[in-house]
This record gives C-alpha cells, structure tokens and sequence, in this order.
C-alpha cells in the first residue's frame, strides 16, 4: 500500500481573515487621509475665492470710489435666487446691478463670483456653507468677506479675526477666515 504524501495547496481560514483584516485596516487608514487631503483643498479653493473676491472689490473701489452696499437678503446663501445676500453681490459684482447706487461706465469686475464647494444653490444651507459679505447696510468705505474652514489650517493665524456685523457676535473667530478692509466702519 502507497501513503500519499503531498498536502492539499491553499490557504487556512484563519490565513485569509487575517489578510482580510490588515486590507480592511489599510484601506480605511487611506481613505481617511483622502477625506482629509479634500479638505484641505477645499480650504484652499475657499480661501484663493475669497482673495479673489477681494481683488474684485478693490477694482470695483478703483472704477467707482467706492465698495458696493447691497440691500441684504432673505437668504445667506444662493438658495434664494433673487433675494439672498450672494445674489444680491453677486450680480453687484458681475453685472453692476445691486450695489447701492448706479454705477457710472460700470465695467464687470469678475465674469463669476464664485460660490463655497460647500454650498448647494439647490438647499438654503444656513450661514456656515457659503461665503459671506458684509457689505450689505454699510458705508460704502469697508467691507468684510469670510467663510468656515472644515480644517485647523494655519493661515487661521494671519486672517483678520474678530467682530464682525455687530459689536460682540466674533464672527471671525476660528475656524472661520475673514478679510477685511477699513472695518469696522458704518
């Protein structure tokens, strides 16, 4: 009588839900950074529209002498076409329309205000989506531009923190960025 002497080829299961458990682990630990790599580029976007925004403003000062004092809104955000605080800056800045006062020889200083990666124009997303303008109500020699940041980035130490529509209510605090020109002012 012959004795097979060869071993069946292929992996316990224990071997195989060892290997499960270490993918499963590696996986969640990239997909975490990636949660946290997008971010921070969404930061990033926030934080370049908003500069943009103000590069905007201050070409607007240049053409018209002064910064634009749109009427508010219903709506922080772009829920609201017609009616929301973004609209209202939004087509002062694009189209010369709501700001104030009638611009003279009016020439568009940005084709787009850009909206926050984070605001749907579809839902009102309350104050913390979407980028905010205090320019509404104001004299027209200030203005204030801000927005939340989802990460503790460290360009939080060089913005402009702080009060922001009213005395007290620190709307510039961390972990929202701000940018302000000749604030406070009425």
């Amino acid at each position: 009588m012959q004795k097979n002497n060869f071993k069946k080829a292929g992996f316990t299961l224990i071997e195989l839900l060892v290997v499960v458990a270490i993918i499963s682990l590696l996986s969640s630990i990239v997909f975490a950074r990636l949660n946290s790599a997008r971010a921070k580029a969404r930061d990033t976007r926030r934080i370049s529209d908003l500069h943009q925004i103000s590069i905007a403003l201050e070409m607007f000062y240049d053409q018209q002498g002064r910064y634009p004092v749109n009427p508010g809104g219903t709506y922080w955000d772009a829920f609201s076409p017609n009616t929301s605080h973004t609209q209202y800056f939004s087509n002062c800045l694009e189209l010369g329309n709501n700001c104030g006062f009638t611009p003279t020889s009016y020439q568009p200083v940005m084709s787009k205000v850009p909206l926050s990666p984070s605001d749907d124009p579809n839902a009102s997303n309350g104050f913390n989506n979407h980028y905010f303008t205090g320019v509404e109500h104001r004299g027209p020699q200030c203005y204030i531009l801000g927005t939340k940041l989802e990460t503790n980035s460290s360009v939080l130490n060089s913005d402009a923190d702080g009060d922001g529509r009213i005395p007290g209510d620190n709307i510039c605090a961390d972990p929202y960025y701000c940018i302000k020109q000749n604030w406070p002012c009425s």
